[in-house]
């Protein structure tokens, strides 16, 4: 997606109506003053998108920074709009910024899905640049670079996800300790060996049990499956035995509860006795968990002095004194100190959460207990009187630890207050029940076929206990070690991707930046992702440096390199991330840049993204004058913006840039100041020859360099020729601009001489003649040693259209 057209009207510093046609998406160069309406044109944009504007959106602007977008001398009747037409016109849409019941409203006129879709695709882009977000992401913390990124590429969702496969892993490892089937099925075995004095761990041990108790009965069924046994049941049933038989099962019942009661006691314990630990270590000092609150607005100061949006050796927030850098560190080390809290605070949570399970667990064992109908027998009254008086005290242990808050933890009871639980009372109840269940049986001890049955029941009821506790067991055991399966691979194919990813932005970063920083001891760029105990906690950004590895960038790197080295990250994602559109803004991004790297970013916009519509911005004149020289002819519009304080901001076609500014002057025979734009010209041309060609000249410190005069870069570029045997160095336009350069010497100073419009026409062919010989007329680009042929010792331009002789 491109853009075809642009109309602003009402919104921020543009007062009227501007707008811009981009004639068949045409990338567009705008100039202008600081304070000449550039950034309202961004902002635009940026509203028009996000429905917000970041650097307006603050509680004392207001929401979003609505207030601030309507032009102050907009009348309320009218409405302030951005208006966006696209290559594909069904996304067409104006965006209008009106008030409605005395609040300011925005609203998209295009209200179709087609369009919706788009701008909410459009939200995971890389759009816009600002100078002042250049260095956000470089600065940032490894877990803010993780966030950034993982918010762009939707990695945060499958974060997400790995996080509900760990925490349904970790869930079922802790249900399965918990559940202590071990223990339960102990228990159940126990109740089969006290009835007949072995063990049954399978159905070939129960169906010989069974037919060793039913031999002396000699029925006629053959104990093979579970069917026959039941049917051996049927047989002995007596109705004067069903009272019995159901009140020795629903004895067995309570027992087992209760037994489960008894092992589930210390888990209960024990859990409860690291919840104390954990709160009483929070207690020691509640104050660092309460700061926990402070972390977002800590990491918030954080980032506006690590981005330098605020450099005085000051407080942000208090504005005391205090050294900028203590202050970092400072910051750093709180944020660390309360991210480690937060994690105790977390463990003691979950700890807390476990308890509540085990206490629950123990609660509806006893409740269970409770319903069987042998305790509503008039001389076991008493013991449900024991249960009742069980189930109550640990519904009271439930209610306490709900009720365990980290603002009130001196209230917290100790271990052995927190639950009225006697152990020896509870094996003395069930001892009680079982010499009960015990006595059904004794009672009938002469009558073999109540013997019989009331064992096999026993046993039946046991057994198919211990079937089911190993079936749960089972299922999940194999639902964790299938999840641990998928959760190991989703991990494996997590760091992959993640990695992947890195590795194609590192490719492009590194690729950029080497683009524009020739020959530095800066190399092998890379985005690395950490990890712990398979959590991605961060990503750094790691380079070579003179050969070794280092991290982070700012550690050496001086600020115009940081800023380049940020202006390739954005690059870079706009490559990676942005499979939509095809157009991105960039507002005033090289204000702290070397003349160096400007003019190499320049040319990096023009080769590298040629495919891309670039809607760039700039208030510096030197560097409007490299690119519109870069881009004439290549696709591209030039405006240039002020401010009228009547209509506001105003866009227009650019004065003429110095070329045309001297074709103009020389069609027009004015001689008034075209000497020395000339001579001006001529050192931009020989600056741009002798930086591709690596033609050295005498060091000189700081501005000195940047005014190298004319004959002394000539000069140096002919030495160079004759010393790489060059077949231009006997061109005749080197001795005739040795001469002409006369003209625009004298011509440029106080002095009586005024060259004709002949003698200056005569200079500027001299001049248009160098230039012929070294840019070529195809990619419009100077041969350069960047493009040198090692095979055939030749200089090239870019497309190779034009080279020469250039011999080591």
């Amino acid at each position: 997606m491109k853009i075809k057209s642009l109309e602003i009207s009402g919104f921020r510093g543009i007062r009227k109506h501007i707008g811009i046609e981009f004639d068949s998406s045409k990338s567009i160069l705008i100039y202008g003053d600081n304070g000449s309406g550039k950034s309202s044109i961004t902002d635009a944009f940026e509203w028009f998108y996000y429905d917000k504007i970041e650097h307006l959106s603050s509680e004392e602007i207001g929401t979003k920074g609505l207030p601030a977008l309507r032009n102050i001398f907009l009348p309320d009747s009218d409405d302030a709009y951005v208006e966006v037409k696209y290559s594909d016109s069904e996304c067409d849409s104006q965006k209008k910024l009106f008030i409605k019941k005395s609040k300011l409203t925005g609203e998209y006129t295009n209200t179709a899905q087609k369009f919706k879709d788009y701008i909410n695709m459009s939200l995971k882009e890389n759009l816009l640049l600002r100078y002042k977000d250049l260095l956000r992401f470089i600065l940032s913390t490894k877990a803010q670079k993780l966030e950034e990124i993982s918010q762009i590429i939707g990695f945060s969702d499958v974060s997400k996800v790995k996080t509900v496969l760990k925490k349904a892993v970790n869930d079922l490892k802790r249900e399965l300790k918990q559940s202590r089937f071990d223990d339960r099925i102990s228990s159940q075995q126990r109740n089969i060996f006290e009835r007949i004095q072995q063990d049954i761990w399978n159905d070939e041990q129960y169906f010989a049990a069974i037919k060793i108790l039913v031999a002396p009965l000699k029925l006629p069924i053959e104990v093979k499956d579970v069917s026959s046994i039941d049917a051996i049941l049927e047989a002995l049933k007596k109705p004067e035995d069903k009272e019995a038989i159901a009140n020795q099962l629903s004895y067995e019942k309570v027992i087992e509860h209760l037994r489960n009661l008894g092992i589930s006691f210390d888990s209960i314990c024990t859990s409860y006795e690291i919840v104390y630990d954990k709160c009483q270590q929070i207690a020691k000092d509640k104050d660092k968990f309460k700061k926990i609150n402070l972390e977002p607005l800590l990491s918030q100061g954080l980032s506006i002095l690590e981005k330098k949006l605020y450099e005085d050796d000051k407080c942000p927030l208090c504005l005391q004194k205090k050294d900028r850098e203590e202050l970092i560190d400072e910051l750093r080390k709180r944020i660390e100190e309360l991210s480690i809290f937060k994690k105790e605070k977390d463990a003691a949570i979950e700890e807390i959460n476990t308890t509540l399970r085990l206490v629950q667990g123990a609660l509806t064992e006893v409740e269970n207990a409770l319903k069987e109908k042998c305790l509503l027998l008039e001389d076991d009254l008493s013991s449900k009187k024991e249960i009742e008086k069980i189930r109550d005290n640990i519904s009271a242990a439930k209610e306490k630890i709900k009720k365990v808050t980290f603002a009130e933890l001196e209230a917290i009871s100790k271990p052995e207050d927190f639950i009225s639980f006697d152990i020896n009372a509870l094996k003395e109840l069930i001892s009680l029940l079982t010499s009960k269940k015990d006595k059904i049986v004794t009672g009938k001890k002469d009558d073999l076929t109540f013997t019989v049955h009331s064992k096999i029941e026993s046993v039946k009821q046991s057994y198919k206990e211990i079937k089911s506790l190993k079936k749960a067991e089972e299922i999940l055991t194999q639902q964790q070690q299938s999840l641990e399966l998928i959760y190991n691979d989703f991990v494996k194919r997590q760091r992959n991707g993640l990695s992947s990813l890195l590795a194609v932005i590192s490719e492009d970063i590194n690729d950029l930046y080497q683009f524009m920083n020739e020959s530095e001891n800066v190399s092998e760029i890379e985005l690395i992702p950490l990890d712990e105990e398979d959590e991605f906690v961060g990503i750094t950004l790691q380079f070579k440096f003179h050969g070794r590895l280092e991290a982070p960038p700012h550690k050496y790197l001086s600020e115009s390199h940081l800023n380049c080295l940020g202006i390739c990250l954005f690059l870079a994602s706009v490559k990676a991330y942005n499979k939509l559109n095809r157009f991105i803004v960039l507002d005033d991004v090289i204000s702290s840049f070397d003349t160096n790297h400007r003019a190499r970013f320049a040319r990096l916009l023009v080769e590298k993204f040629s495919d891309y519509q670039i809607i760039l911005f700039t208030h510096e004149k030197d560097w409007f004058e490299i690119v519109s020289n870069m881009v004439r002819g290549k696709n591209w519009l030039i405006k240039r913006m002020y401010w009228d304080h009547e209509n506001g901001a105003i866009i227009e076609p650019p004065p003429f840039t110095l070329k045309e500014g001297i074709e103009n002057k020389l069609t027009k025979a004015v001689t008034t100041g075209l000497g020395n734009s000339i001579r001006i010209y001529l050192e931009h041309l020989l600056k741009e020859i002798c930086y591709d060609l690596k033609v050295k000249v005498e060091f000189r410190f700081n501005q000195h360099n940047e005014n190298r005069m004319s004959h002394e870069l000539l000069s140096e570029l002919k030495s160079k020729l004759k010393d790489r045997k060059c077949e231009l160095k006997d061109q005749a336009v080197f001795d005739r601009l040795s001469s002409s350069m006369f003209l625009g010497n004298r011509t440029s100073h106080d002095s009586s001489f005024e060259g004709s419009i002949d003698d200056l026409k005569m200079f500027y062919g001299d001049v248009r003649e160098l230039e012929k010989i070294f840019r070529c007329p195809q990619c419009d680009n100077l041969v350069s040693k960047k493009y040198y042929d090692n095979v055939n010792d030749k200089v090239k331009c870019s497309c190779g259209g034009l080279q020469y002789n250039w011999k080591k």
